[in-house]
């Protein structure tokens, strides 16, 4: 599917980073500003082919109402990964063998006592591994290096079923 409009639930670098991808690609990207505005904003777009990307964490309440409601729509993509830094871990910008433990088997290493959610505990992982390199990550404003193609291309390449260009 090649989108025409994506719509985020994130409002801090992943909505940077897919606003630039869009504006690369002539794809118009939106921010939500929230999980619960997200059906609103579908409603909203009845033709075009719509990309939804939200953090898996975040959406469970909504996922079911989403997802009812895109089963009926064939220009609805849903895409649902644990969070914008999960995407950025799992795309081999950041290598070694213990982050590859930690991706296949997050459940062992999430402890729900220091973590609210995986969304934080992929962020804190997200921000020590890249602290003092030249991917250092901040939630709340991009860092240009993931725009860069090879950066940017291996982030996209997670994303299944999606055609960017």
């Amino acid at each position: 599917m090649k989108p025409e409009e994506i719509i985020t639930e994130d409002s801090n670098s992943g909505f940077e980073f897919f606003k630039a991808v869009g504006k690369e690609n002539g794809i118009n990207c939106e921010c939500a500003g929230g999980k619960s505005n997200i059906f609103h904003m579908l409603e909203q777009t009845e033709e075009k082919k719509i990309c939804v990307i939200a953090d898996g964490a975040a959406i469970g309440p909504e996922v079911d109402r989403l997802y009812q409601y895109a089963s009926r729509r064939d220009n609805i993509y849903l895409y649902f990964p644990e969070s914008f830094e999960w995407l950025i871990l799992s795309s081999g910008l950041i290598e070694g063998k213990e982050l590859q433990d930690i991706l296949e088997n997050p459940e062992v290493y999430i402890d729900s006592r220091t973590y609210f959610s995986w969304e934080r505990f992929f962020s804190h992982l997200l921000t020590e591994k890249t602290r003092d390199t030249y991917l250092q990550y901040s939630k709340s404003k991009l860092n240009e290096v993931y725009l860069h193609e090879k950066n940017r291309e291996m982030i996209l390449k997670v994303i299944k079923g999606i055609e960017w260009k």
